[in-house]
């Protein structure tokens, strides 16, 4: 990345990409900054079946085949991907959610398709998916689990 400062105001200007000669160093952030404007998060309806979720047996239902561009990544599902919910309450009905889930920690640096278990309630809401920096969640489908 280069950065040039205006010798005659505060401002600085950054710019790229220019091949390194050991000078250039970039990161995925500013890789995919490029985009900003462009692409919005989301899920591309017009890619595989746009992540279209059906029920199977039991507990699993199949996640379509999509691709979505969420926090400065993206996520491609190039085939069928089985996803297993937990059985549902005895006594009280609750809300799950099948999410993309963007995970930017140093440890981990991953996205995942993946359920996400609401509260059991007389009243069942939605459940809360985390938002921060690191680690964020867009729900693709909300799942109504009845008692």
């Amino acid at each position: 990345m280069s950065k040039l400062t205006n010798p005659e105001s505060e401002s600085s200007v950054t710019c790229g990409f220019y091949n390194s000669i050991g000078d250039r160093k970039y990161d995925a952030i500013q890789m995919s900054e490029l985009f900003d404007g462009i692409i919005n998060d989301g899920i591309f309806a017009s890619i595989g079946t746009g992540f279209v979720v059906k029920a199977d047996t039991g507990n699993i239902v199949n996640v379509g085949i999509g691709k979505a561009w969420f926090n400065h990544t993206w996520t491609k599902n190039d085939a069928i991907l089985p996803v297993t919910c937990e059985e549902s309450e005895v006594l009280l009905d609750r809300i799950d959610a099948i999410v993309i889930e963007v995970n930017s920690s140093i440890e981990v640096r991953d996205n995942f398709i993946k359920p996400i278990k609401g509260t059991p309630s007389s009243t069942p809401v939605t459940p809360t998916l985390s938002k921060n920096s690191i680690h964020c969640a867009i729900s693709i489908v909300k799942l109504a689990q009845r008692k």
